[in-house]
């Protein structure tokens, strides 16, 4: 358990502890109010280079489970794909844990669905970690719940969970984050002793003075493990942290490794989660991710032409915003089960676990015995915007949501009479029973606004989704309803009372309607099915707020869209990125290099000698080796064939003959899957007239293939060579 007790830094760990040799790293100033920030972050990273002295095998790949619904056993699937593809996901797994447990430090990377749960879960198994203690802590109130369910899946008692704000600001102790201005800092004291092992999830939203005060607070550990996925969002604060200790930690040739591990970094690539099969939602989130993208990727934009549907992924296109209402509501008809039999705001109370009666009449109620859930149906179904404001942002969408569907009893609790049996609807946005909301602080919730009425007082982090399921005049309860009563998603069983003072009109209202989200304000969470409002403005739009977005379902996503399927390819780029156009960094002074009409950070970015910003270190030495043959090209043009697009890595037009060559590089052919898929490329470009240049090209271009050496390497001679077949 976690103590108050002062004591020393982490350089005073126990003696069991191993003997580190700090590398002589220091950060440049990039300014004087961000430079001890930086040092107290700098001590903490020197011990990545540090390992137990017993580096045993921590796990082998038998250890991790199946993915979740593919088999019912834990035999590995019969011989083919499915079965290659789950022998990589245990390996990279067992090798990601072995250094994980056995670093100083570490960080644990990978896309949603590739395990890094599980493995977290076999870590706590482990005697030698739950022994001495585990301390799990989340920018969110859902990332902290999912902490929370990784240790009980490992069977152990031995854990505290935590809010970063939570745990920043004690009841008893040092504060690190003042609640009132909702900003962490430095107080030059010593931190705590807290647990040997120590696992912090959702890195990717943490600013500078968030983990700069993590690092102080925390004394005597033996294990720190930063957890998240580098390719969402950068914090809402200052710099991306995260991002520069994974670009400092990250292996050079790491693009050519399998496992991709190496000294305190371990990073998850194959996706488990759906068990057989691939997805098409997450093979176009892929696209967004910053990553070599496969030959298969861009098939996703069939689905976006209308030549083919899918389970995963729809796409809605709209113009207007008049349009767009449309849309949506037709689309939160057939994505959520109304029925002609009932009447639609029945349907729609229903989708949010609603219980209708006899008589209609809709109830929202608290989990109790065999009674279901309310709150737990807040994550049932989100629409997301990356704004908030605009036609398309979420307070107008809010406002239509909640007029359509919920207008009738808005209107009934604001004429009540005396025998009304629900409350008056609260705050600007008119909150009514039955309304899904979100919290907007973080704050120590007096214990008599608690139902059950706890031992101590409660606590309730930003961002915590639930449904007003109270109070709603029944025989039992039988006086006039005046407050609102929330069952959060991530707290079920108990209700939190809001009262009139909590919605001051003069400040921040504790409570929002939450039927629409930023993309910012859905970090960390997920749901089954999610609306994703997409305008064609690329101002209010990045690589990473795409990433985010598509990776927010479980199940399906429906993308409304403003715009062609060009448009959003081509936010991809480089040039589309939050990070990369931050110029911070926490290992040095930034090195600005102008990409298109932006200046990004040139250590996260792979840029030719032409100046433009391509996927991989392979792609650069290609496109290198035509710049400097004269050779002009264009990089991921689109081919548009009857109404699909296709975006091969180079495509190059000669004038003079009229040919047309498409070179497509393929980086990861020992993989199974990426096989397959450039297998079925390989067939659309012959379906297409487009024939390989070994048998003389076709009436409609000719395709050049490249590939990575086995070893993961490229052969720049070979590359050459084929750059003067077709000079």
């Amino acid at each position: 358990m976690r103590t108050r007790a002062q004591s020393s830094r982490w350089s005073s760990c126990a003696t069991s502890a191993p003997k580190c040799i700090p590398t002589r790293r220091r950060w440049g100033r990039i300014g004087r109010t961000n430079s001890t920030e930086r040092e107290a972050v700098e001590g903490r990273l020197d011990l990545a280079i540090c390992h137990f002295k017993s580096r045993a095998r921590w796990a082998t790949a038998r250890e991790f489970p199946l993915a979740r619904g593919a088999h019912p056993s834990r035999v590995l699937p019969a011989a083919g794909e499915e079965r290659d593809k789950e022998e990589r996901a245990r390996q990279e797994k067992s090798t990601a844990l072995a250094e994980t447990a056995a670093s100083r430090f570490s960080v644990l990377i990978g896309p949603a669905g590739t395990g890094k749960t599980t493995l977290l879960s076999v870590l706590c198994q482990r005697k030698e970690i739950h022994g001495e203690g585990i301390l799990l802590l989340a920018p969110t109130g859902k990332a902290r719940v999912r902490m929370e369910a990784v240790a009980k899946q490992a069977g152990t008692s031995n854990y505290e969970a935590y809010t970063l704000a939570q745990f920043l600001c004690p009841y008893d102790g040092i504060k690190r984050y003042d609640p009132a201005t909702r900003r962490y800092g430095l107080t030059g004291e010593p931190g705590d002793k807290v647990a040997r092992t120590v696992i912090v999830d959702e890195c990717s939203m943490l600013t500078e003075e968030m983990m700069a005060a993590l690092i102080e607070a925390i004394s005597g550990v033996h294990r720190l493990i930063f957890v998240g996925d580098s390719r969402q969002l950068p914090p809402i604060g200052a710099g991306r942290p995260f991002v520069d200790i994974i670009a400092h930690l990250t292996p050079p040739d790491v693009e050519t490794r399998f496992p991709r591990v190496g000294t305190g970094f371990a990073e998850l690539t194959v996706p488990r989660r759906q068990g057989a099969g691939e997805r098409d939602d997450l093979q176009l989130a892929a696209w967004f991710g910053g990553t070599a993208s496969t030959p298969g990727d861009d098939q996703v934009f069939e689905i976006l032409a209308g030549r083919r549907a899918s389970d995963h992924i729809r796409f809605v296109q709209w113009e207007t915003p008049d349009k767009l209402e449309q849309a949506l509501q037709r689309v939160i008809a057939e994505n959520l089960d109304f029925t002609s039999d009932k009447e639609e705001w029945q349907s729609f109370a229903l989708s949010l676990g609603a219980q209708l009666d006899e008589r209609g009449s809709a109830w929202f109620n608290v989990e109790y015995g065999n009674r279901p859930s309310s709150g737990k149906q807040a994550e049932a179904w989100q629409i997301l915007s990356p704004v908030r404001q605009k036609p398309w942002g979420v307070d107008p969408l809010n406002r239509m949501i909640h007029v359509r569907y919920k207008g009738h009893q808005i209107d009934k609790a604001r004429n009540p009479d005396r025998f009304s049996s629900i409350p008056k609807p609260m705050g600007d946005a008119q909150i009514i029973y039955g309304d899904k909301v979100i919290n907007n602080r973080n704050w120590s919730v007096w214990k008599k606004r608690i139902y059950p009425e706890p031992d101590k007082n409660g606590y309730l982090a930003n961002g915590e989704i639930g449904m007003v399921v109270g109070h709603r005049r029944t025989k039992a309860r039988n006086w006039h309803p005046k407050d609102l009563e929330i069952e959060f998603s991530t707290q079920v069983g108990k209700t939190f009372k809001f009262w009139k003072s909590d919605f001051d009109p003069e400040g921040d209202a504790s409570l929002e309607l939450a039927y629409a989200l930023t993309v910012h304000k859905a970090q960390g969470s997920e749901f089954d099915v999610v609306f994703l409002v997409l305008p064609r403005s690329p101002l209010m739009l990045t690589r990473e707020l795409l990433y985010t977005a598509l990776t927010r379902q479980k199940k399906r996503v429906v993308v409304l869209h403003q715009g062609s399927a060009t448009d959003l390819q081509k936010l991809s780029s480089e040039q589309f990125s939050a990070a990369a156009s931050r110029l911070t960094n926490l290992f040095g002074p930034p090195r600005p290099v102008k990409v298109g009409n932006s200046f990004l950070e040139e250590r996260l970015i792979h840029i030719t000698s032409r100046g433009e910003a391509v996927r991989s270190k392979s792609e650069v030495i290609i496109a290198n080796l035509l710049h400097a043959k004269n050779v002009a090209y264009h990089y991921e043009h689109p081919l548009e064939i009857d109404g699909v697009a296709k975006y091969p890595d180079f495509t190059i037009e000669d004038d003079d003959t009229g040919i047309t060559c498409y070179w497509e590089h393929c980086g990861m052919l020992r993989d199974p899957a990426y096989r397959r898929r450039w297998k079925e490329k390989q067939g659309w470009y012959r379906a297409h007239g487009i024939l390989p240049q070994s048998e003389g090209g076709g009436p409609k271009g000719t395709l050049i293939v490249s590939e990575d050496q086995p070893d993961g390497g490229i052969d720049s001679a070979k590359i050459a060579m084929l750059i003067r077949s077709i000079c």
